[in-house]
C-alpha cells in the first residue's frame, strides 16, 4: 500500500514537471513571437524606415534577442521541474547557465548597439556628397564596432588591456587617414596619375 502511494506520488510529480516544461515551451514561444513582432513593427520599422541596411542588421539582432528570451523562459521552467524531481546535478548545471544569461545578454546588447550606431552613422556618411565617402564610412564603422566590442569584453569581466592599447594605435592611424581622405584627397593620388595630369 505504501509503495503504491509512493508510486502514485512520483507519477503525479513527473506529470506536474512535464506540464511545467510544456508551459515553459509554450510561454517562451508565444513571448518570443509577440515581442519580436512588437519590436519590429513599432520600433525598428519606425526608426529605420529610410535605412534598409541598418534595418536588416537590427532585424537580425531582434531575432537573436527574442530567441534568448524564449530559451531563458524554457530553461527557467526546466530548472524548476528538475528541482521538483530532485535532479541535483542537472539543476546545478542549468542554474549555472541561467546565472550566466545576464552577462551574455549584456555582451550581445553592447555589440548590437555598436553595430546599429556604426550602420546609422556610416549610411549617412556614404549618402553625403563627399570624396572617398566609402573609405571614410568603412574606417568609422570599424572604429565604432571595435570600441563597442572592447567595451563589451570589459563589462563581462574580460580584461583586454593589450587589445585596448593596440586599438588606440589603430584609432590614431585611422583618424589620420580620415583627415587626409576628407581634407587632402589629392595626397593619396599616385605619382603616375599626377604625371599624367601634368602632360
Amino acid at each position: 500500500m505504501a509503495s503504491e502511494l509512493l508510486a502514485n506520488s512520483n507519477i503525479l510529480l513527473i506529470a506536474k514537471a512535464l506540464i511545467i516544461i510544456a508551459l515553459g515551451i509554450l510561454i517562451g514561444y508565444i513571448g518570443k513571437f509577440l515581442i519580436r513582432k512588437f519590436i519590429d513593427k513599432f520600433i525598428l520599422k519606425q526608426i529605420f524606415k529610410k535605412d534598409l541596411s541598418a534595418y536588416e542588421v537590427a532585424d537580425v539582432i531582434n531575432k537573436i534577442f527574442t530567441e534568448i528570451i524564449q530559451w531563458t523562459v524554457i530553461l527557467l521552467m526546466l530548472n524548476y521541474s528538475l528541482v521538483m524531481l530532485n535532479f541535483n546535478l542537472l539543476t546545478s548545471i542549468f542554474s549555472f547557465i541561467i546565472s550566466e544569461i545576464p552577462k551574455i545578454v549584456l555582451f550581445l546588447g553592447i555589440i548590437s548597439a555598436g553595430f546599429l550606431i556604426a550602420k546609422l552613422i556610416t549610411t549617412r556618411i556614404r549618402a553625403k556628397d563627399i570624396s572617398n565617402a566609402e573609405e571614410v564610412g568603412f574606417a568609422i564603422e570599424f572604429v565604432i564596432i571595435t570600441a563597442f566590442a572592447l567595451t563589451a569584453l570589459e563589462f563581462i569581466g574580460i580584461k583586454a588591456t593589450a587589445l585596448i592599447e593596440l586599438f588606440k594605435v589603430i584609432l590614431y592611424a585611422i583618424a589620420i587617414i580620415i583627415i587626409v581622405l576628407v581634407f587632402r584627397p589629392d595626397m593619396l593620388k599616385s605619382k603616375h596619375k599626377r604625371s599624367d595630369k601634368k602632360r
